[in-house]
Protein backbone atom coordinates (compact mmCIF):
# COMPACT_ATOMS: atom_id res chain seq x y z
CA UNK A 1 0.00 0.00 0.00
CA UNK A 2 1.46 3.28 -1.11
CA UNK A 3 1.92 6.12 1.38
CA UNK A 4 -0.80 8.79 1.48
CA UNK A 5 0.24 12.27 -0.39
CA UNK A 6 -0.72 15.95 0.70
CA UNK A 7 -2.36 16.86 -2.62
CA UNK A 8 -2.79 20.24 -1.05
CA UNK A 9 -6.41 22.12 -1.41
CA UNK A 10 -9.69 21.12 0.35
CA UNK A 11 -9.44 17.73 1.01
CA UNK A 12 -12.78 17.10 -0.45
CA UNK A 13 -11.84 17.99 -3.79
CA UNK A 14 -8.84 15.26 -3.53
CA UNK A 15 -9.63 12.69 -1.48
CA UNK A 16 -10.68 10.08 -3.68
CA UNK A 17 -7.24 10.33 -5.02
CA UNK A 18 -6.18 8.74 -1.45
CA UNK A 19 -6.83 5.00 -0.65
CA UNK A 20 -8.27 5.59 2.54
CA UNK A 21 -6.07 3.55 5.18
CA UNK A 22 -5.92 3.21 9.18
CA UNK A 23 -3.86 5.59 10.99
CA UNK A 24 -0.39 3.95 11.17
CA UNK A 25 2.19 6.02 11.18
CA UNK A 26 3.41 9.74 12.43
CA UNK A 27 2.89 10.41 8.54
CA UNK A 28 -0.78 9.57 8.90
CA UNK A 29 -1.19 12.06 11.98
CA UNK A 30 0.59 15.05 10.13
CA UNK A 31 -1.64 14.50 7.15
CA UNK A 32 -4.53 14.25 9.08
CA UNK A 33 -3.32 17.13 11.72
CA UNK A 34 -2.00 19.82 8.74
CA UNK A 35 -5.24 18.81 6.46
CA UNK A 36 -7.49 19.50 9.62
CA UNK A 37 -5.71 22.65 10.39
CA UNK A 38 -5.85 24.02 6.87
CA UNK A 39 -9.45 23.90 6.70
CA UNK A 40 -10.15 25.41 10.84
CA UNK A 41 -7.99 28.04 10.07
CA UNK A 42 -9.93 29.06 6.86
CA UNK A 43 -13.38 27.91 8.36
CA UNK A 44 -15.55 31.49 9.37
CA UNK A 45 -16.61 29.72 12.42
CA UNK A 46 -13.43 28.41 13.43
CA UNK A 47 -10.52 30.95 11.74
CA UNK A 48 -11.20 34.24 13.39
CA UNK A 49 -9.43 32.27 17.05
CA UNK A 50 -6.96 31.43 15.66
CA UNK A 51 -6.04 34.74 13.84
CA UNK A 52 -7.02 36.80 17.54
CA UNK A 53 -4.84 33.78 18.82
CA UNK A 54 -1.80 34.69 16.44
CA UNK A 55 -0.88 30.92 16.35
CA UNK A 56 3.02 29.86 15.08
CA UNK A 57 1.89 27.66 12.95
CA UNK A 58 4.70 25.44 12.63
CA UNK A 59 5.15 24.92 16.21
CA UNK A 60 1.28 24.49 16.94
CA UNK A 61 1.62 21.60 14.13
CA UNK A 62 4.40 19.79 16.20
CA UNK A 63 2.51 19.72 19.57
CA UNK A 64 -0.64 18.64 18.24
CA UNK A 65 0.92 16.17 15.93
CA UNK A 66 2.87 14.79 18.96
CA UNK A 67 -0.23 14.92 21.27
CA UNK A 68 -2.13 12.78 18.25
CA UNK A 69 0.83 10.13 18.05
CA UNK A 70 0.70 9.88 21.96
CA UNK A 71 -3.45 9.39 21.86
CA UNK A 72 -3.77 7.18 19.02
CA UNK A 73 -0.61 5.43 18.38
CA UNK A 74 0.79 5.52 22.34
CA UNK A 75 3.68 7.14 20.81
CA UNK A 76 5.12 10.02 23.76
CA UNK A 77 6.45 13.23 22.88
CA UNK A 78 3.49 15.58 24.38
CA UNK A 79 4.44 17.19 27.32
CA UNK A 80 1.83 19.85 27.46
CA UNK A 81 -1.95 20.04 29.15
CA UNK A 82 -4.75 21.30 26.57
CA UNK A 83 -6.87 22.91 28.92
CA UNK A 84 -3.70 25.40 30.01
CA UNK A 85 -2.48 25.11 26.31
CA UNK A 86 -5.91 26.50 25.47
CA UNK A 87 -6.87 29.46 28.37
CA UNK A 88 -4.96 32.18 26.69
CA UNK A 89 -7.15 31.76 23.09
CA UNK A 90 -10.11 31.27 25.01
CA UNK A 91 -9.24 34.69 26.98
CA UNK A 92 -9.24 36.69 24.12
CA UNK A 93 -11.82 35.04 22.18
CA UNK A 94 -13.91 32.68 24.47
CA UNK A 95 -15.23 29.69 22.90
CA UNK A 96 -18.43 29.11 21.97
CA UNK A 97 -20.99 25.81 21.97
CA UNK A 98 -20.45 26.66 17.79
CA UNK A 99 -17.18 26.75 18.15
CA UNK A 100 -16.93 22.92 19.76
CA UNK A 101 -19.69 21.94 17.32
CA UNK A 102 -17.68 23.22 14.46
CA UNK A 103 -14.30 21.76 15.50
CA UNK A 104 -15.87 18.34 15.96
CA UNK A 105 -17.55 18.00 12.77
CA UNK A 106 -14.50 19.45 11.16
CA UNK A 107 -12.05 16.70 12.57
CA UNK A 108 -14.70 13.93 12.52
CA UNK A 109 -14.99 15.32 8.21
CA UNK A 110 -11.39 15.32 7.94
CA UNK A 111 -10.87 11.65 9.85
CA UNK A 112 -13.58 10.44 7.49
CA UNK A 113 -12.05 12.19 4.12
CA UNK A 114 -8.71 10.71 4.71
CA UNK A 115 -8.52 6.99 6.64
CA UNK A 116 -11.14 4.11 8.05
CA UNK A 117 -10.25 1.60 10.73
CA UNK A 118 -10.21 1.48 14.16
CA UNK A 119 -7.56 3.95 14.66
CA UNK A 120 -9.58 6.35 12.91
CA UNK A 121 -13.16 5.30 15.10
CA UNK A 122 -11.04 5.86 18.04
CA UNK A 123 -9.70 9.73 16.92
CA UNK A 124 -13.36 10.65 16.42
CA UNK A 125 -14.07 9.04 20.00
CA UNK A 126 -11.36 10.52 21.40
CA UNK A 127 -11.80 13.76 19.70
CA UNK A 128 -15.30 13.97 21.13
CA UNK A 129 -14.23 13.23 24.70
CA UNK A 130 -11.74 15.92 24.71
CA UNK A 131 -13.48 18.64 23.02
CA UNK A 132 -16.76 17.80 26.19
CA UNK A 133 -13.93 18.02 28.65
CA UNK A 134 -12.51 21.07 27.25
CA UNK A 135 -15.97 22.75 27.07
CA UNK A 136 -16.95 21.71 30.45
CA UNK A 137 -13.02 22.53 32.00
CA UNK A 138 -13.10 25.86 30.21
CA UNK A 139 -16.77 27.14 31.40
CA UNK A 140 -14.76 26.06 35.16
CA UNK A 141 -17.60 22.89 35.46
CA UNK A 142 -16.83 19.91 37.21
CA UNK A 143 -18.31 16.47 35.57
CA UNK A 144 -21.28 14.87 38.34
CA UNK A 145 -20.22 12.44 39.80
CA UNK A 146 -23.05 10.23 38.42
CA UNK A 147 -21.61 11.32 34.60
CA UNK A 148 -20.83 8.32 32.83
CA UNK A 149 -16.85 8.25 32.14
CA UNK A 150 -17.99 6.90 28.78
CA UNK A 151 -19.00 9.53 25.87
CA UNK A 152 -21.41 8.57 23.17
CA UNK A 153 -19.58 9.62 20.20
CA UNK A 154 -21.21 12.16 17.88
CA UNK A 155 -18.90 11.52 15.01
CA UNK A 156 -21.20 9.97 12.58
CA UNK A 157 -18.37 7.02 11.82
CA UNK A 158 -19.18 5.65 7.42
CA UNK A 159 -21.06 2.49 7.46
Amino acid sequence: MSEPRDFGGDPACWAHLVERHDVATRRDVELLVRTFYRAAAMDDVLGPVFTTAKVDWPTHLATVTDFWMWQLLGVRGYDGNPLLAHRPAHAATPFTDAHFARWLALFCETVDELFEGPTADAAKVRATKMAHALQRLLRGESAAGSESIEVVATCRTRP
